[in-house]
């Protein structure tokens, strides 16, 4: 599946878009971790911006019980934010998931997280981790970082 309205359409001019689309999460490799960019790096590193997670396409039953989004350097990972439903959420033909978070922080020439600074000169790229329940069960993520320096 395509991504048809991406959250980039109010981003704002020099924004960095970057995408995963219809990565394959399973309840057996659950908690499944969805990297954008998929390989390489940001360039240049990014320090605001939103995240979009879109959950569908169950092939076997499942439910999506959290998302977690991180922001890496290459040395510090830091938890941006944390999505998780009251109840988990059955990802069906006709139910799914389509989750933006915003992100701003700090950032520094040296220290990283020692300094209270968390990333080094911004993020190179974010993880997307897909928690999920069910028995064998399967689907589709695509994960969407669109992003300024």
């Amino acid at each position: 599946m395509a991504i048809v309205n991406s959250a980039a359409t109010f981003a704002g001019t020099g924004s960095e878009v970057y995408s995963n689309i219809g990565a394959v999460i399973t309840t057996a490799g659950s908690p499944t971790t969805v990297r954008v960019p998929a390989s390489g790096n940001m360039s240049p590193a990014v320090t605001r911006g939103y995240c979009r997670a879109k959950v569908y396409n169950q092939t076997v039953a499942t439910s999506l019980t959290s998302i977690r989004f991180q922001a890496g350097d290459g040395t510090n990972l830091v938890d941006i934010d944390d999505y998780v439903p009251v109840a988990a959420i059955a990802i069906t033909s006709t139910a799914f998931v389509d989750v933006l978070i915003d992100f701003i922080f700090d950032t520094s020439t040296a220290g990283g997280g020692a300094t209270g600074t968390l990333i080094f000169g911004g993020a190179t790229f974010f993880n997307f981790i897909y928690a999920q329940s069910g028995a064998s069960g399967s689907c589709s993520a695509d994960s969407e970082v669109i992003a300024m320096p």
